[in-house]
């Protein structure tokens, strides 16, 4: 069986969602900052009438950050019945991963945080880091995320 996924890149690495669990993705637009909030939450925009926390996830994965341009993507995804804005360097491509092309987490080295990983999935020559969305924030960031 296989399972689409949108690929996007972060700091020149690939990593992919479930296409079903990503509602939209648009051009990078003005995030209004909110006030004592820190870290990876960037702030809210306004999609037609409904306000978004936007957060970056450079900074959730400890990437370099990175100066945002009208070229970065906000994708527009479900998180634990959340609807909230990610931020993207790209979209690179949309692929359907087979069963045998997907490789779990426990093969990876050591050290690697693995908690919203759901694999690494191989296509052609190449490799994407495959997200489990619903566990991509902590219960505790996830409260932070509505308290916004």
């Amino acid at each position: 069986m296989a399972t689409q996924y949108v690929v996007f890149s972060l700091n020149d690495q690939c990593y992919g969602v479930e296409i079903f669990k990503i509602k939209e993705v648009f051009s990078y637009r003005k995030i209004t900052p909110l006030p004592h909030v820190k870290g990876f939450v960037k702030g809210i925009i306004n999609l037609r009438g409904v306000i978004l926390p936007v957060f970056d996830l450079r900074e959730k994965f400890g990437l370099p950050s990175a100066d945002y341009t009208p070229f970065h993507v906000i994708i527009v995804v479900e998180i634990a019945g959340r609807v909230m804005g990610v931020i993207a360097d790209e979209i690179s491509d949309v692929v359907e991963i087979q069963a045998d092309d997907f490789q779990n987490t426990g093969n990876l080295p050591p050290g690697i945080s693995r908690e919203y990983l759901a694999g690494v999935g191989r296509k052609d020559d190449m490799m994407t880091i495959l997200l489990d969305v619903d566990r991509l924030l902590s219960q505790e960031e996830l409260e932070m995320v509505d308290a916004t």
